[in-house]
This record gives C-alpha cells, structure tokens and sequence, in this order.
C-alpha cells in the first residue's frame, strides 16, 4: 500500500463527520487502507482554521502527524493562525519543518483554494491500496479529494 496525504474538503461539518465516520471504518475493515492518523479543521468566515476536536477523535485520538501538521501550518498561511490546536509547540515545530520539506507547493495551493471560507477539511496520513474507496466516500458526500504521496 502507497502511503499517502489525502485531504477531503466539504462544505459542512455534519458532512464531513459522515465522511469521517466512514472513513475510519473503512480503515477497521483493513481491505486496502489504513488511517496513521488525521485531523478535521474547519475554516472560519474570517478565513481562520481551527482544529474541530470531537470530529477528530476517531482519528487516533486528534493526535496529528507531522505532514499534516505542515499542510495545516501551510494552509494557515503567514501567521499560521490555528485554534483549538492539540499539539504542543515543540510539534508544531517540527510539523511546519517537515511540511515545507515534504508537501508539493502545487498541493497545498490547490488544497488551499478549495478549503473556502465554511467549508471542513479532512486531512489524514493514511495507507492505501487503491484511491477508489476513499473517493467514493468523498463523491458520494458531494466533497472533493486531494492527494499527495508520501515516502
């Protein structure tokens, strides 16, 4: 399996915590993909992201990866405005190194230009067989998918 970041964006939070929901039973079901860990931000009318905790627990415990880390840093954009964050600053640290070193600029600017204000992303760091599942859960909830491989 290709380990990838894959970053589903829907224009709501009860769509999004469907997606999530069945997202991480497709990853319990262990038929070609597996969640590593993953996070769901929302971006606010102000353009601000914030860490949406509940939608995240089923993402082993909220606890985000380093990559993830980066493209949410990146996403934030220069002041890096992000609330409701679970991990500490020395992650942050090291979450924003390994982003700007790993994520394609092209990624996060296409993520970037779709993650609207009022719209939820899910970005996980997941292992995947195949892109068909987790894209059919994404269409069939009127979202969108990006992805970029990793390692």
């Amino acid at each position: 399996m290709t380990k990838q970041l894959i970053v589903a964006v829907f224009r709501s939070v009860d769509t999004a915590r469907q997606a999530a929901n069945d997202f991480e039973a497709l990853s319990e079901k262990n038929e070609g993909f597996h969640i590593e860990n993953g996070v769901v931000v929302e971006k606010d009318t102000a353009g601000k992201l914030a860490v949406l905790d509940a939608e995240s627990r089923p993402f082993k415990g909220g606890v985000i990866g380093a990559i993830a880390g980066g493209l949410l840093g990146l996403l934030a954009g220069p002041l890096g405005v992000i609330t409701g964050m679970a991990a500490g600053a020395g992650a942050g640290i090291l979450a924003e190194a390994a982003g700007n070193a790993l994520l394609d600029g092209t990624f996060v600017e296409t993520v970037a230009a779709r993650l609207l204000p009022g719209s939820v992303a899910i970005i996980l760091e997941a292992k995947e067989a195949t892109p068909f599942s987790v894209d059919n859960i994404v269409t069939g909830f009127g979202g969108k998918v990006f992805r970029q491989a990793l390692g």
